[in-house]
């Protein structure tokens, strides 16, 4: 009998090649799907954030028959208080007033039986490296951060604060009706939704909200921007969480100026002062230039402030890390997705006061009562 020899014959070199090429191949076509996936997923968190901040916002209406203001009191003041703004002056935001809406009563419950301002001795000067916030401002909430930005996983360009991915609208213009700007002490009467309530040291506007009733939305609650995103600077000369200065006259006059600030690839061009990056800082704050923004440029368009500073008006523009544009939830509580060459009419027109907007479905969008109907961007 004739004994067969089998031996066991491997792979060769070019073979086992051949198999990680074609490994990487499908890798390289499987891994965009899965980051588009991946995408869908967070951009979705995002868009049930918002839902769930405008049934907040409508919940609230309902408590106190009208809506919250972007900024209003109670003014707390800590007792290891330092000056910080963050901290005062009856900045408090749309976020903070709505917190017992989305299921945050116990922050909201010890933030407003805290100590207020004309009851205390300030120990300590005012300085601007000095500012600690007051810690409950610091804690962070999952309800008002977007996955899809990486700024969301940081604490701010200060490394000190909560950070905020969404913004109150205040309107299509940097100024009210009343022809006060948007600027640290605001307008009390917004085209948009969301103007301020002045507190005067050591009075509680708690409930009161101060904001719009119901019936001021005479375009349609349908028609009419409630908030939408915004992003979180997370480096020097983005696009993201950035504002560049122009002069007030030419924000006013020509908001078209600002856009021409966009850089290639995400970038601004233009002065880049290291401390104007605010947009996004802090859930707490209510500033326009911190927490809400402005129907005027598109949607991931650059915003400006004004020359005299970061306190004073300026465009702030909704912004956000999804592809095309940005989600935004409606006065009625249903949430879009804007696209980012939505209609925005004639931005050489100078920022209105009275009268419809000059700036398209955007700028229509963003006013509540300014005479303009049937604009909702499907």
């Amino acid at each position: 009998m004739r004994k067969v020899s089998m031996k066991w014959r491997g792979f060769t070199l070019v073979e086992l090649l051949v198999v990680i090429a074609i490994i990487g191949i499908l890798v390289g076509l499987l891994l965009p799907a899965v980051q588009a996936a991946r995408e869908a997923a967070r951009r979705m968190q995002c868009s049930n954030n918002l839902k769930q901040l405008g049934l907040a916002s409508l919940n609230y209406e309902s408590a106190y028959r009208r809506f919250p203001s972007a900024m209003n009191g109670p003014i707390v003041i800590p007792a290891d208080w330092d000056g910080s703004w963050e901290s005062s002056r009856g900045h408090h935001s749309a976020w903070l007033q709505m917190l017992p809406f989305y299921e945050q009563t116990a922050l909201y419950n010890t933030i407003v039986s805290g100590p207020q301002e004309g009851g205390m001795t300030r120990a300590r000067p005012f300085g601007p490296h000095s500012l600690r916030p007051y810690s409950h401002y610091k804690v962070r909430l999952g309800a008002l951060l977007c996955p899809s930005d990486p700024g969301a996983q940081t604490n701010g360009w200060s490394n000190d604060q909560a950070p905020v991915n969404y913004a109150t609208n205040f309107g299509d213009s940097t100024r009210g009706t009343d022809g006060n700007h948007n600027g640290e002490w605001g307008s009390p009467s917004p085209r948009g939704m969301f103007g301020i309530v002045w507190s005067s040291p050591g009075v509680r506007v708690v409930g009161s909200g101060g904001g719009k009733t119901m019936g001021a939305v005479s375009d349609g609650t349908s028609n009419t921007l409630s908030m939408s995103e915004i992003t979180i600077f997370n480096g020097e000369g983005k696009l993201h969480g950035h504002y560049t200065i122009l002069p007030s006259a030419t924000l006013r006059a020509t908001p078209i100026a600002c856009m021409q600030t966009k850089g290639p690839s995400g970038t601004i061009v233009g002065p880049l002062p290291s401390s104007h990056h605010r947009h996004g800082e802090s859930w707490a704050s209510g500033f326009t230039m911190n927490s809400g923004f402005t129907a005027i440029l598109p949607p991931n368009a650059p915003s400006c402030a004004n020359d005299r500073g970061e306190w004073q008006e300026g465009i702030y523009s909704a912004n956000s890390y999804h592809t095309g544009g940005v989600n935004a939830v409606y006065v009625d509580g249903s949430v879009h997705f804007i696209s980012e060459a939505v209609d925005t009419g004639n931005l050489s027109a100078p920022v209105p006061t009275s009268g419809p907007s000059p700036y398209g479905i955007w700028g229509a969008m963003g006013s509540s009562s300014s005479g303009e109907v049937g604009q909702t961007i499907e």
